[in-house]
């Protein structure tokens, strides 16, 4: 929260002989060979997802075991999982977390600082004892090694990031090309000026300034007032960067995204309905966080397709999915009753389709509706004719061969009361 890009700032290493500090941003220092070494061993760390993202991100990190602390609480149904609640709780040790958010990018590192940072370490490994007793204890020793693998793998094999979707943030969907045109280029410009000052960059603009801004200048509204206080240098950058966005042909600007995933079909729906009604109670059975057996997103994937959900073992055989017969593991979801009016689709407006040879096919009208589209009129063709589909709501009046639309009969009558009323 101090930086950007974001880097590691400090490495605490602690073993059973040794507790040392490492600062990767010591001038002439190279870490790899430590990073190497450390690849090998089996580690200990609390709270591992955004650790292991950042070391992948900036030195290719992976190791290969790993246990974490805080996801074995949660396996354990802790209320509170971090690390002073947890050592309070297995080791009787009471953690001051003063400095938990700090600028450790500041040098030199103050005494205090570098006190508190080792003891983050320092009782990890009795802790991990600790916790790893009482998983085998409960049988979930097994769940927890395979989400500590699972989140080796997720933190190191990140996402592509995709230049048509990474800068749209909430708030831009119904947005005009126009309006995305410019929200784009004030992204761009927020994350150049928060790597040229290295400040985060909700520090330079918030999301929903961005979409605010983006919004007026496509109207061309007054927008200044909406800018926060910046140096002369940071506002003429903004200024410089909205009137050129402003400038974009149309051809150039961005296009709406086309939706990934449809929506799902009542069957579906019933399926999500089951398979969450079936996480909840589980969780309730495990005394534990339903999210930790699986997301909403989790679940969404496994009712898309099965094959490609990315749930552990363990959390499949908990949601109730079997084994067939060559092993693989599938959901089974009960016979759903749909009601029929949601299984028909709308009827289509014209009165032909084509058929798959494409030739097109004439609906038939039923029998007991070819009456109400028979109009017969009167020799002298002077009867007001009444068509069932406009009988509520226009009146057809056909004198000398000529026709004309008026109001209704009962909105007539309306207002010649209203004239009799006057006078």
């Amino acid at each position: 929260m101090y930086g950007y890009p974001e880097k590691v700032c400090l490495i605490q290493l602690s073993t059973e002989s040794v507790d040392s500090i490492v600062d990767p941003l010591a001038k002439g220092l190279d870490v790899m060979p430590l990073l190497k070494l450390l690849e090998k061993k089996p580690l200990i760390m609390h709270g591992a997802d955004y650790d292991l993202r950042l070391l992948y991100k900036g030195y290719k990190f992976r190791p290969r075991q790993l246990f974490d602390t805080m996801l074995a609480g949660k396996l354990l149904g802790e209320e509170s999982c971090g690390l002073a609640s947890l050592c309070e709780s297995y080791l009787g040790i009471h953690l001051i977390k003063k400095y938990q958010k700090a600028d450790w990018g500041r040098r030199p590192i103050p005494e205090d600082y570098l006190s508190y940072a080792i003891k983050d370490a320092f009782y990890l490994n009795e802790l991990k004892l600790r916790l790893e007793k009482r998983l085998l204890q409960c049988g979930r020793l097994e769940w927890h090694r395979q989400n500590c693998q699972r989140l080796i793998k997720d933190c190191t094999h990140p996402a592509k990031s995709e230049p048509s979707r990474e800068w749209r943030i909430g708030g831009c969907e119904n947005f005009s090309r126009r309006e995305l045109g410019i929200l784009r280029e004030l992204w761009y410009w927020r994350e150049a000026e928060g790597i040229r000052n290295c400040r985060p960059l909700f520090f330079i603009m918030r999301p929903d300034l961005l979409v605010k801004i983006a919004k007026a200048a496509a109207a061309n509204k007054k927008y200044t007032h909406l800018l926060p206080r910046y140096s002369p240098s940071i506002k003429g950058r903004l200024l410089q960067t909205i009137s050129n966005a402003q400038k974009i042909p149309a051809k150039k600007l961005p296009m709406y995204l086309r939706r990934e995933n449809q929506r799902f079909t009542p069957l579906q729906q019933h399926q999500l309905e089951y398979i969450t009604k079936v996480r909840d109670e589980r969780a309730a059975s495990l005394k534990m966080d339903p999210v930790l057996i699986a997301s909403r997103a989790d679940l969404v994937g496994c009712i898309r397709d099965q094959q490609a959900c990315h749930l552990t073992e363990w959390q499949k055989e908990v949601l109730g999915f079997v084994k067939d017969e060559s092993g693989k593991l599938y959901l089974q979801f009960p016979d759903f009753q749909i009601p029929s009016e949601s299984l028909t689709t709308k009827k289509k407006s014209s009165t032909s389709q084509t058929s798959s040879s494409g030739k097109k096919v004439e609906k038939k009208t039923p029998p007991e509706k070819e009456e109400n589209h028979k109009i017969q009129l009167s020799e002298n063709q002077k009867k007001t004719i009444y068509h069932p589909a406009f009988a509520k709501k226009k009146e057809k009046v056909i004198q000398g061969g000529q026709s004309k639309v008026e109001q209704p009969l009962q909105k007539q009558e309306k207002r010649n009361k209203k004239k009799i009323h006057k006078k």
